[in-house]
């Protein structure tokens, strides 16, 4: 699967898209209730049920400092 985000370009992975095209391809028969999607950043693995269950790897990708208002 790949993302392109408004305003970003594409990006390496997006869980709630990861979760969305699994549950329709399941719906439509495609494929079982577990589901690998294949994202730049990685293999998502995808548990569908009476909840939808989300897995895979993570990694630091940056840090930010925002200013609080006083």
């Amino acid at each position: 699967m790949r993302v392109w985000e408004r305003g970003v370009g594409e990006t390496l992975s997006c869980g709630t898209g990861a979760c969305a095209a699994a549950a329709v391809a399941h719906r439509h028969g495609l494929v079982d209730e577990h589901v690998t999607v294949q994202v730049p950043g990685g293999d998502l693995e995808v548990t569908l049920g009476t909840s939808v269950r989300l897995g895979g790897p993570v990694t630091h990708v940056f840090d930010v400092d925002v200013p609080t208002a006083s």
